[in-house]
């Protein structure tokens, strides 16, 4: 069995890796090495270009996957409003590469697609109102609208062409080796370096009022690895426990965790449009096949906040002095 993770560098691709890590062949497929906090050992990392044939072709041929897990993207939604081409580039063009070369090498390979929550867009309904697989997808941004299309390219791919596709659509996770490029993680390193490094006591954020279904990101690999191992082609799974968290209770932890006294202040940097208040997965459907979220959210971001120590203390010895945003 050979194992295929694109974007294996990132936090979801590091716990698929390190849970399967010893029982078959590994491979990685990114647009750079990893740093140590991303890397894995027993994992080969290949780098490419994605939007390239070429490359993900002489990849695909190399590595023969059994298995291939789709995870690589731009995956900030905030990022989607600033570099919409970009976007869509890299979700669907990228998506479409992949399952070409797939469908030329290994047609019988069982492929995973990363969809997201944010398909669902808002609801008109209760605001308790719980979304199902079923739903019709309303996306209101760029990154939305290029995962919902992601959806009907890789349909395309099973009806016209056989392939072997399940999707996931993960709701909000957070945890250890998290890109600071998201929220959670970016305030946690802020936090990290209030604590042990003298920084100002202020946290910097956009709207701390939103909520959102919040799931630890080793759960939705555990997840995911469960769905593709199991899921006939064309299951949909959302990834989720079914109960919210405002962002503003999630940093209070965080505070409490670091245990230190700060002020938080607002910055128009990270102010979203088109934010999505309330966000909240059924969980019915991935109950049904045994799965259910085992890491506490105060788990979640004490293991966050202490893999960020780590991180930043590696980065030093690197040589970073400044701030990276891995």
């Amino acid at each position: 069995m050979s194992i295929l993770v694109t974007g294996g560098t990132g936090a979801l691709g590091f716990h698929i890796l390190s849970s399967l890590n010893g029982t078959c062949e590994l491979f990685s497929f990114s647009d750079e090495q990893p740093q140590p906090w991303q890397k894995v050992d027993g994992v080969e990392y290949l780098t490419g270009n994605l939007l390239n044939f070429r490359d993900v072709l002489e990849m695909m041929q190399k590595v023969q996957p059994t298995h291939i897990y789709h995870l690589a993207s731009q995956s900030s939604v905030g990022l989607s409003y600033k570099k919409p081409y970009e976007t869509l580039n890299i979700n669907l063009l990228g998506t479409q590469t992949l399952l070409e070369a797939a469908r030329q090498v290994v047609p019988r390979a069982k492929i995973m697609l990363l969809s997201s929550s944010e398909i669902y867009g808002r609801t008109e309904q209760q605001l308790t109102y719980l979304h199902k697989e079923t739903d019709l997808p309303n996306p209101l941004t760029p990154y939305a609208t290029s995962k919902a299309c992601m959806e009907l390219l890789g349909n395309q791919f099973r009806n016209a062409h056989g392939l072997h596709i399940v999707f996931v659509r993960p709701f909000h996770f957070t945890g250890p080796h998290h890109s600071r490029r998201f929220a959670i993680p970016s305030i946690t390193y802020q936090l990290v370096k209030i604590k042990y490094y003298g920084a100002e006591p202020v946290v910097y954020s956009g709207s701390l009022d939103i909520s959102r279904d919040v799931v630890d990101v080793r759960d939705v690999a555990r997840g995911m690895i469960q769905i593709l191992d199991t899921a006939p082609s064309g299951e949909v799974y959302n990834i989720c426990c079914g109960k919210a968290y405002t962002f503003r209770e999630l940093v209070e932890m965080l505070v409490d965790i670091a245990g230190v006294s700060v002020d938080f202040r607002f910055d128009p940097i990270f102010e979203r449009t088109n934010d999505i208040p309330l966000l909240i997965g059924d969980p019915t459907k991935i109950s049904s096949i045994g799965w259910k979220p085992l890491i506490t959210i105060e788990d979640s971001l004490t293991d966050l906040f202490n893999e960020m120590v780590v991180r930043r203390r590696t980065e030093l010895k690197m040589g970073y002095g400044k701030d990276l945003r891995l």
